[in-house]
C-alpha cells in the first residue's frame, strides 16, 4: 500500500511539473515572436500586475528597444536549468548569447525576467 501512495505521489509531481515545463515553453515561444516583431504591448500584457505598476508601459519599451538594438533579434530559447522555481535559458540573439532567468506567476504571467551575461 505504501508503494501504491508512493507510485501516485511521484506521478502527480511529476505530471505538475511536466504542465509547468509546458507553459514556460509556450510563455517563452510568445516572448519571443512579440519581441522579434517589437510588440511592446504584448510583452507589457504578458507580466503579473504587480510588475506592469513597477515598470511601467514605458519602462518596457526603453528594455525593449534597448535590447533590441544592442542585441538584435532572439534567435533562439533554450532551458538550462531550474532552480527554487526559476527557470533558466541561454538566449541567442543576433549578436550576442545571454541567460535569462524567468519566473512565471500561478495565472502563467511573468512575475520575474533578468537578462545577463552567461
Amino acid at each position: 500500500m505504501k508503494y501504491i501512495i508512493l507510485l501516485l505521489i511521484c506521478f502527480t509531481a511529476q505530471c505538475g511539473l511536466a504542465q509547468d515545463a509546458n507553459t514556460y515553453e509556450s510563455v517563452t515561444k510568445t516572448f519571443q515572436e512579440n519581441f522579434n516583431a517589437q510588440n511592446v504591448g504584448a510583452i507589457f500584457d504578458m507580466y503579473t500586475s504587480e510588475m506592469q505598476e513597477s515598470i511601467t508601459k514605458e519602462g518596457v519599451t526603453n528594455f525593449i528597444n534597448g535590447c533590441y538594438g544592442q542585441f538584435g533579434s532572439i534567435k533562439n530559447i533554450t532551458f538550462i536549468e531550474t532552480a527554487e522555481g526559476v527557470y533558466s535559458y541561454k538566449v541567442e540573439f543576433d549578436k550576442t548569447i545571454l541567460a535569462m532567468d524567468l519566473q512565471l506567476s500561478a495565472n502563467s504571467k511573468i512575475s520575474t525576467i533578468q537578462f545577463q551575461e552567461l
